[in-house]
């Protein structure tokens, strides 16, 4: 299986601020944290030591960081959907019975820019690559502030424009600490409901025990993976104390994705374009699945900001 190496890691700083980032391992932020009172506070979820000196699998990456998500977010069921008279056959992840999240973040993406306290990265994807018939190139751009991360991905379709237009999907995996799941709250109008797969089968109304209109923990002892569909496009996540991440996503990043494993130190909240099996979905006739359509030499683009405060950090601009 093919081994991905953090190094060289690129380091960016702002005012006591300091983030890593490494094209070469799926073009993942590897770090995030600020230093107050001597005292470093990460933010997101640190690559362990042993990734750093050895690098990890591209198909068991370590739960850390924040890696993109495309040319889909989640799963494909089975791996395979027929699309404008192509029937497509992805690989499936080790251990599942689906494709799952892509291909960005098993690749190798190229460092375009680096400015000190941004980045740009490029990743190329070569048609029927992985199995995917389309050619495309994704950029991202990531720029810190004292308080703030923003993360840019923009996605071209450079296929042949004998080819129908790229079904697409798109978004943001990070990894919080789990402290910050003590207060979390969002406001969305759907839940998908999910098979024990967690491969969505259908649309509803958000029950009450799975709401967080008003701050509420996930305590330890819960096992969520929950797909949320037209949320507000806002977050907040704090540790109950003195932290809050507020999380704010582009428009159309109009799902998102709650996981968190049971007695785990870190959970998740992904902004993403569509729900899991969306491809699928929207073939068996679901018209709210978020779902993008890309022609060849039009480019997508997405956004995702993350403003951080506590005692002793300024407000950002």
């Amino acid at each position: 299986m093919k081994t991905l190496l953090l190094s060289p890691e690129i380091s960016l700083g702002n005012d006591g601020w300091q983030l890593t980032l490494s094209p070469s391992a799926g073009g993942r932020v590897t770090s995030l944290s600020s230093s107050q009172d001597g005292h470093a506070i990460n933010w997101i979820v640190p690559m362990p030591e042993h990734c750093r000196r050895h690098g990890f699998q591209a198909s068991a990456w370590p739960k850390a960081g924040i890696y993109p998500l495309l040319p889909f977010s989640n799963r494909i069921r089975g791996g395979a959907f027929s699309w404008a008279g192509l029937d497509i056959s992805l690989p499936l992840h080790p251990g599942e019975a689906h494709a799952m999240h892509g291909f960005g973040h098993r690749a190798e993406w190229q460092l375009l820019d680096c400015d000190g306290s941004s980045a740009a990265m490029l990743y190329v994807h070569a048609a029927s690559d992985s199995g995917w018939p389309w050619r495309f190139q994704a950029k991202q751009t990531i720029s810190l502030a004292a308080g703030a991360l923003t993360m840019k991905m923009e996605v071209t379709n450079t296929s042949d424009a004998a080819l129908p237009p790229m079904p697409l999907g798109a978004g943001f995996h990070p990894y919080f600490p789990r402290r910050f799941a003590s207060q979390v709250s969002f406001a969305a109008r759907q839940l998908w409901q999910a098979d024990a797969g967690h491969v969505a089968t259908g649309v509803g109304d958000v029950p009450l025990q799975q709401d967080y209109g008003s701050p509420r923990g996930i305590t330890q002892e819960e096992e969520l993976t929950l797909y949320y569909g037209g949320w507000n496009r806002r977050a907040t996540i704090g540790d109950g104390r003195q932290h809050q991440i507020a999380i704010s996503a582009s428009p159309v990043l109009s799902h998102l994705v709650l996981h968190a494993p049971k007695a785990g130190d870190y959970f998740c909240i992904e902004p993403v374009t569509h729900v899991a099996n969306a491809v699928n979905l929207a073939q068996s006739g679901f018209s709210n699945t978020g779902l993008q359509t890309l022609s060849p030499g039009h480019t997508f683009s997405c956004d995702l900001r993350m403003d951080f405060s506590g005692p002793g950090i300024p407000e950002s601009p």
